[in-house]
């Protein structure tokens, strides 16, 4: 009864049109109530006690290594890297959009970071070479996910953090499921391309490649200094965090001189919006799983899709569906706060060790900010593209496609998330 009264009531206010954030805090505080012996004090220490972690604090310095790098001309000096390599392609310029996420995932370990600082470049310039409003805006939205699984990933730190699994296990499981993102969105952009007429620009001379190859060097460096120095051990993922902050306004304002005080202060200040939100769904969302633990539904849940059936493969499958919903209706933070304890005994029970199963969860989740209600890309894209939600439906889904067959190759091919460990 308790369980469904706290379901029951998360998905009512849902319904109701209830930020998510506020209605898993309040299912969760009057399950707590109605169905325990816990009073609102323990509810708030809970809460505290969920955000008390030492890796937890690369979130808010990942988000404000983002932002500083959105105004310091990092974004800018990608795009005219990659648009000097493959802007020749038909399609290319969509490809340009797809390559430049992914590096710039490299850096920020954000999707909603991506979307907006690349988007923000990317699609007044696909507009003016000929590109529907409504393709850029799928296409950014689809690509800005992928800064949710190359690494550093701050859904990674999450989920590290909330199973007790090696981040930098995770960062490493995730390259490989990052590139592969990559490029099947490039073969959607080459297609539709193909279809609608969209040419390719004129090569770039190798002398002008050169210079920009130059130019941009600082950008292209700063994931291999972040990564590089996590999986060297030099530094945790959590310092790799703070370095990239550090380093990120060493570029903008002293090597690309384009980080000004006013742009320094409105990338804290946007990174300081980001955090309290993000802080606040965790902390909201440990409550809720918390209540989950006690009520045994981890369990529960691996006898329940066990009694279904004893095929990993369908075990696999029904996850996979059953995440791809929560990701249409829920953010990911909370969602794998909440899911990654119930589901991990099952992953594990169908053969997926934790890193896995990390890398499997977060995709789903990630595919889920760029599908209808909820999806966060989606509208940031929308409203960067100044296009209506209900236009981007129709080019959108030769996009999803494309993730969903990358999801079904990294559940399915464990190799392709172990390659790297």
């Amino acid at each position: 009864m308790d369980v469904v009264f706290l379901f029951g009531s998360l998905f009512l206010l849902i319904a109701l049109s209830v930020p998510v954030a506020y209605c898993i805090g309040i299912s969760s505080v009057f399950t707590f109530i109605f169905f325990s012996k816990m009073n609102l004090i323990t509810i708030a220490q809970a809460m505290t006690t969920g955000l008390d972690s030492f890796p937890m604090m690369a979130i808010p310095f990942f988000i404000l290594a983002g932002t500083i790098m959105s105004t310091g001309g990092v974004a800018r000096r990608l795009v005219d890297v990659f648009y000097d390599i493959v802007g020749h392609i038909t399609g290319g310029l969509a490809m340009v959009t797809a390559v430049t996420c992914m590096f710039f995932g490299a850096i920020s370990g954000s999707a909603n970071a991506t979307t907006s600082a690349i988007g923000g470049i990317m699609v007044p310039e696909m507009t003016r070479k000929g590109y529907d409003r409504d393709f850029s805006a799928s296409l950014i939205a689809c690509s800005g996910t992928i800064g949710l699984i190359i690494p550093p990933s701050i859904a990674f730190v999450i989920y590290g953090v909330t199973t007790n699994t090696s981040i930098g296990d995770l960062f490493k499981a995730g390259v490989v499921p990052g590139v592969l993102m990559t490029i099947a969105i490039c073969v959607v952009c080459h297609i539709v391309a193909k279809k609608k007429g969209y040419t390719g620009g004129e090569r770039t001379p190798l002398k002008k490649l050169g210079k920009d190859l130059w130019e941009g060097k600082w950008s292209i460096l700063s994931p291999v200094i972040i990564l590089g120095g996590i999986y060297s051990g030099i530094f945790t993922p959590t310092e790799a965090a703070v370095v990239s902050c550090v380093y990120s306004i060493f570029v903008g304002a002293f090597l690309h001189k384009e980080l000004t005080w006013k742009g320094l202060y409105m990338a804290f200040k946007d990174a300081m919006e980001l955090t309290g939100l993000a802080m606040f769904l965790l902390a909201v969302a440990t409550v809720f799983s918390r209540y989950l633990t006690l009520a045994q539904v981890p369990n529960k849940m691996v006898a329940a899709i066990i009694g279904l059936t004893s095929s990993p493969v369908l075990i696999l499958l029904i996850m996979n569906l059953f995440l791809l919903l929560v990701g249409c209706v829920m953010d990911n933070i909370p969602a794998t706060t909440i899911l990654a304890p119930i589901l991990l005994p099952v992953a594990q029970a169908a053969g997926l060790n934790a890193v896995q199963f990390g890398v499997m969860l977060t995709l789903n989740l990630t595919i889920g900010l760029c599908t209808p209600p909820y999806g966060s890309d989606l509208f940031i894209a929308a409203t960067i593209s100044k296009v209506k939600l209900e236009d981007m439906l129709h080019t959108l889904w030769p996009f999803l496609i494309a993730l969903f067959v990358v999801l079904m190759i990294v559940t399915y091919i464990p190799g392709v998330s172990t390659l790297l460990l």
